[in-house]
């Protein structure tokens, strides 16, 4: 199944890639959008975003609102040595150190860890998404290590040609709960 993954994996990185930047754009407007609607992201006290690198969709946008209103907002800083991703608050969007993988993360610090979830949501980046919430990444496993301790509401987010693709589902792989496009919200 590795194999497979991998070959489908580098296939939706190729085509997401492809999409040209002013239509990702337009994209990521539309998520952010039906993201700052649901219930779920209204009612959170703490929100969990993630850094978008590449042609991933830019949910910057709703997390500097949620900032703006008040809400904490956090980060994953990703351990490549323990494949464990923990999140952290930040005050701000801007000036982030690099991280693993080259991807701007919060410096660690223990007094913003965030270490409970029951009042979280949590937005998700995938590569592809199937009908049922499971979702493939970047292969190294983090999110659904994450996701098999979190209490909070999960939200995948994904372009719409990218949802309802083979994905094969390992025994570790963790659904989200529910998948946001930029033209509908399904919930699993």
């Amino acid at each position: 199944m590795y194999n497979e993954k991998a070959a489908l994996r580098r296939q939706y990185l190729q085509k997401r890639n492809a999409i040209p930047a002013e239509q990702r754009v337009l994209y990521a407007q539309k998520i952010n959008v039906r993201i700052a609607t649901l219930w779920a992201f209204r009612d959170a006290e703490t929100v969990l975003g993630y850094y978008p690198i590449g042609s991933e969709a830019d949910i910057l946008p709703i997390l500097r609102e949620a900032l703006r209103c008040g809400r904490r907002v956090a980060l994953p800083v990703c351990s490549p040595e323990t494949r464990v991703m923990r999140f952290y608050a930040v005050k701000s969007l801007e000036d982030l150190p690099v991280g693993a993988h080259h991807i701007p993360a919060p410096a660690p610090d223990s007094s913003n860890l965030i270490q409970t979830f029951q009042k979280a949501f949590c937005i998700v980046p995938g590569l592809a998404f199937t009908s049922q919430g499971f979702r493939m990444g970047y292969g190294g496993g983090y999110y659904d290590r994450f996701l098999a301790r979190f209490d909070g509401v999960s939200a995948g987010c994904c372009y719409a040609d990218f949802l309802d693709l083979p994905v094969p589902v390992g025994r570790f792989d963790r659904q989200v709960q529910m998948i946001v496009t930029p033209k509908h919200v399904f919930v699993i």
